[in-house]
């Protein structure tokens, strides 16, 4: 299957170290890298991130909401129970992350990458994930209920119990993955690409008993 075509974050390997309450300007946080910190911040207000590197970052269960991502990336960072709920992520990379029950429903993902991260119970519900790659990442019991996936990848990765149900699957391979159970909805099922070994699972989920 011919690969998708993501833009990569537009951003320098040589920015400057600033702590992340430096960085804050009137919401905006632009053209830094911020490292080696926990970060608790809280706003009722959206924030703003353009041009800006995380790396072995704790975030302590923060709440941004409707905040915008454009040319940011997350390395070594703990984004766990972090609510990205209705927020903008466009050409941002999240590698060797952990977002173990992060929030992301009703996001915008656009060109973004997760690779080699813990996504279990992550949520992007009723999201839409366009030209977005899931690669070498343990996502079990991630919920996908009724998310838009255009031209997204799941490559390698783990995701037993995952949800798709009410999400259209036309398109998607799964073929290298690894699960024994993920929920679907039947009628959203067909042009997904599956293993044989895959197909014969969701066989059995659909109550048919196959003959050896």
């Amino acid at each position: 299957m011919k690969k998708n075509k993501r833009s990569i974050p537009v951003v320098s390997a040589d920015l400057d170290i600033v702590p992340f309450q430096e960085a804050m300007d009137d919401q905006y946080i632009s053209n830094c890298k911020i490292t080696q910190e926990t970060i608790e911040y809280q706003t009722g207000e959206a924030l703003h991130f353009d041009k800006v590197i995380f790396e072995n970052v704790n975030f302590l269960e923060v709440a941004w909401p409707r905040s915008e991502f454009v040319d940011v990336v997350f390395i070594n960072c703990d984004l766990s129970n972090a609510d990205f709920s209705r927020c903008v992520f466009h050409r941002t990379e999240f590698r060797n992350s952990k977002l173990l029950g992060t929030n992301f429903a009703e996001a915008g993902v656009r060109h973004t990458l997760f690779t080699d991260c813990v996504l279990n119970y992550a949520t992007f519900g009723f999201s839409l994930c366009n030209t977005t790659r899931f690669e070498s990442s343990e996502m079990h019991f991630a919920d996908f209920y009724e998310a838009e996936l255009k031209k997204t990848e799941f490559h390698s990765c783990g995701m037993n119990n995952i949800n798709f149900i009410e999400t259209g699957l036309k398109g998607v391979d799964l073929s290298t993955n690894r699960f024994e159970n993920i929920q679907v909805t039947v009628e959203k099922l067909a042009g997904c690409r599956v293993s044989s070994e895959q197909a014969l699972a969701f066989a059995r989920q659909l109550g048919l008993v196959i003959a050896d």
